[in-house]
């Protein structure tokens, strides 16, 4: 689960730098502030036995180079962001791993260019991301002392599709293959970009093992329909 762990938090900080930028008004941005902070996933939101992550506190840094270098930064040089929150990494019953972030811009206009600037980042610098995931999994299992008895890394980060929530859905499927000594394991799972007028919210979600999809797509709907209620009430500012 540590393994798994690192590459829920290396991926979190690819795409959840999708929400960054320059300030509103100081009521619009109090406002905001407070919408993001309830529309990201909690406990109270996620069917069954999820829990807080025991590795909420790993954090992985990214080394990106060329203009991929833009999501090193979470927060940094996206346009129009006024607020941004967190989820704490929840793990499910099923080793399942998620972290969530919902932003807030200056404008529906402003988010729909942070999703579209976001997708086209991702979709450069895939080959990059996919090395730092294999290079998180070396780095987790080097943590474990397990580093010696890895092989065969192989990572893939590629569009995919998923069902429609909020006003925009982008969604991406992750997957990661290794061996340790005889044992082979995979890991599966999405990041799902969900824009809701003026808000984004991105989710990590992740397990070891096979994906099951109408869990998944249980927890997604979860922010959407957060997302829909922050969005609600931040236009009645």
């Amino acid at each position: 689960m540590r393994l798994l762990a690192a590459i829920i938090l290396l991926l979190s900080a690819v795409v959840l730098a999708a929400c960054s930028g320059e300030n509103g008004d100081e009521a619009y941005r109090e406002a905001a502030e407070q919408a993001v902070g309830d529309a990201v996933l909690t406990l109270d939101d996620l069917p069954g036995d999820w829990t807080p992550s025991a590795l909420g506190g790993v954090y992985t840094d990214l080394a990106l180079t060329g203009d991929c270098a833009l999501l090193n930064s979470r927060g940094a040089g996206f346009p129009g962001e006024v607020a941004s929150a967190d989820s704490e990494p929840l793990s499910g019953p099923a080793d399942q791993e998620l972290v969530s972030t919902v932003s807030a811009f200056t404008s529906t206009e402003t988010a729909q260019g942070a999703v579209r600037l976001a997708n086209d980042l991702v979709l450069q610098c895939t080959d990059q991301v996919a090395e730092a995931l294999k290079e998180a999994i070396r780095r987790a299992a080097a943590e474990m002392n397990l580093d010696q008895l890895l092989r065969d890394i192989d990572a893939s980060v590629e569009p995919a599709a998923f069902t429609n929530l909020g006003d925009e859905t982008a969604a991406y499927g992750l997957q990661a293959d290794f061996s340790a000594l005889v044992v082979n394991f995979q890991v599966n799972g999405h990041i799902i970009v969900i824009r809701a007028g003026s808000l984004t919210g991105v989710l990590l979600y992740a397990v070891l093992g096979d994906l099951d999809a109408r869990e998944e797509e249980r927890v997604a709907a979860a922010l959407a329909t957060n997302l829909g209620e922050a969005e609600e009430s931040l236009s009645n500012e």
